[in-house]
């Protein structure tokens, strides 16, 4: 294996297949007693400086609503544990629901902070890796009295890429590319099928979607996995962008299903949060 450039984004979590699902882990030591991480975690004023602003705070049985730089989530505090462990549900903007656990535990004369989100879909899995990464990163500088450092989009979808190579797991996340008449949008999905099942699959649901029409298709079929890049000039108005972007987004998903042998349910609320997502990223 070549070696990797040493300006390359470097995972430092992984994803784990699980009987029921998919976690994202990560353990991170620091030369802090577990009172100060424990800090970090739990005070709603320095969890604003790394995460987002909490209301009403982690309360356990409580409900609550974190507000982020580009949007919102909410949930249940399942567990709080003083100094110790605390557990939460995650619902996010596209309806997606997790499971986080934060341990605090002592470790080498600090703490070892164990981060596990658990989720029942492969969506967003490689995105949520880099991003959760990147919250970690910023949780580290806030406990060592810095700044949060966050990365830009570009080192953002890098070490996506990253993930994605090292855990073998499908991106998700169309993007648009260039500017004026050079702008497209651009997916990349990777499906454990033959090449000529996953074309059919794409071209039949696309056009059912009524999409397809000036996509271009680019397929690599390793005789176990066919890897697809979609691209499509994009024109009008960025509503009308987010709107495209959405449907392929959609579409790509009910590929998966019909491939997987499973049964597409096509959902106008699943369909207009991945409208408002993309528009938020416009």
């Amino acid at each position: 294996m070549a070696a990797r450039s040493s300006s390359a984004p470097v995972p430092e979590g992984r994803i784990e297949k699980l009987t029921d699902g998919y976690a994202v882990a990560f353990d991170r030591q620091f030369d802090y007693p577990t009172a100060h991480i424990w800090d970090i975690l739990t005070n709603p004023a320095k969890v604003s400086r790394w995460l987002g602003q909490v209301s009403p705070g982690w309360q356990v049985g409580k409900e609550y609503t974190l507000d982020m730089d580009g949007g919102s989530t909410s949930g249940t505090v399942l567990q709080l544990e003083p100094l110790s462990s605390l557990q939460i549900t995650w619902e996010d903007d596209l309806g997606l629901e997790s499971v986080l656990e934060w341990q605090v535990l002592e470790s080498g004369g600090g703490a070892l902070l164990c981060f596990r989100s658990r989720t029942d879909s492969p969506d967003f899995l490689a995105e949520g890796s880099a991003g959760w990464q990147d919250i970690l990163n910023s949780f580290a500088n806030v406990a060592a009295g810095r700044d949060p450092d966050p990365e830009g989009l570009g080192d953002w979808l890098a070490l996506r890429d990253a993930y994605a190579r090292d855990f073998d797991v499908s991106p998700s996340m169309g993007r648009v590319t260039g500017t004026g008449d050079d702008a497209a949008l651009v997916f990349e999905r990777w499906y454990r099928a033959p090449a000529e099942d996953v074309e059919a699959a794409v071209d039949a649901i696309g056009r059912r979607a009524g999409i397809g029409g000036q996509a271009q298709l680019e397929m690599t079929d390793d005789g176990e996995e066919t890897r697809i890049v979609i691209r499509q000039p994009v024109e009008g108005s960025q509503d009308q962008t987010a709107a495209l972007l959405a449907n392929w987004h959609a579409a790509l998903d009910s590929v998966r299903d019909q491939l997987d042998g499973g049964i597409t349910h096509p959902s106008s609320h699943r369909l207009a949060a991945l409208q408002r997502f993309y528009r938020s990223m416009i």
